[in-house]
């Protein structure tokens, strides 16, 4: 039976703790491309990596997985060169991977003040048939609150101060949230969110890739988010700095 696309970015990550990504042969190996501005495009860009890492110290834990489409997207605890947590994102054509975006962070292991880790709680989407509604909503989350700073319309997405949270910089809680922007904001490292690039989704799960700015530097934010009755009640995030583009080895943009 033929796998799904997201059983498919499974195998592609779990490949990496096994060397076995060329056997698995889900990536196109001869039109690959690829996002990460760290890595070459195509195949054997990715496969001379593996060959820098410290493989006795390697491993990949799929915690999420899921699909929209041609798209599978995974949430991953690895030891790459250190503890990061990430989300991988493949799209398929005739089977096989032929292009590749993700978003790394080193994990610090902390718990964060509701003692949660960046990528424990649920794990399963479900109310599938609400996969375009629940994403509308989180589309227009991310602009009214995020984007534009409308935080009068907070209450429009969330019920009352309900919000599970796994950013390992905050606590639980809307307004624990809102304050610590306030707080990074008045201290002068606010974080901004300039533009929306894509929104995938299945089910009661929404992952949102951003553009923006913390802390004076130019980052990519990747917002998951998990919606109940029509309402956010989780978040797991990953935010990495985007290099200059003389610094990048490729030219496909981190979008």
């Amino acid at each position: 039976m033929e796998l799904s696309n997201r059983d498919k970015a499974e195998a592609i990550q779990n490949s990496i703790e096994t060397e076995t990504l060329s056997q698995v042969g889900l990536i196109n190996p001869h039109s690959y491309k690829q996002h990460n501005p760290h890595v070459a495009t195509g195949l054997q860009a990715i496969l001379g990596l593996h060959d820098q890492m410290p493989m006795d110290k390697v491993y990949t834990n799929v915690v999420r997985k899921f699909q929209d489409g041609d798209f599978g997207f995974v949430h991953v605890d690895y030891f790459l060169f250190e503890p990061t947590v990430a989300f991988d994102i493949h799209r398929f054509e005739n089977g096989v991977s032929v292009e590749h975006w993700d978003n790394l962070q080193v994990n610090s292991k902390k718990l964060n003040k509701s003692g949660r880790t960046m990528t424990d709680g649920k794990t399963k989407a479900q109310d599938h048939h609400k996969t375009e509604l629940n994403k509308n909503l989180v589309r227009r989350y991310v602009k009214d609150i995020l984007v534009d700073r409308q935080i009068e319309l907070v209450s429009d997405y969330f019920k009352g101060d309900e919000l599970i949270q796994h950013n390992p910089d905050m606590g639980d809680g809307v307004q624990e949230f809102l304050s610590t922007l306030e707080q990074w904001e008045s201290e002068g490292k606010p974080q901004v969110y300039s533009k929306m690039h894509k929104v995938l989704g299945e089910g009661n799960f929404v992952l949102v890739l951003s553009e923006g700015f913390f802390k004076g530097e130019h980052v990519a934010y990747y917002d998951l988010y998990r919606v109940e009755n029509d309402k956010i009640v989780e978040h797991w995030d990953v935010i990495e700095r985007i290099p200059e583009p003389e610094k990048r080895k490729n030219d496909n943009g981190k979008f």
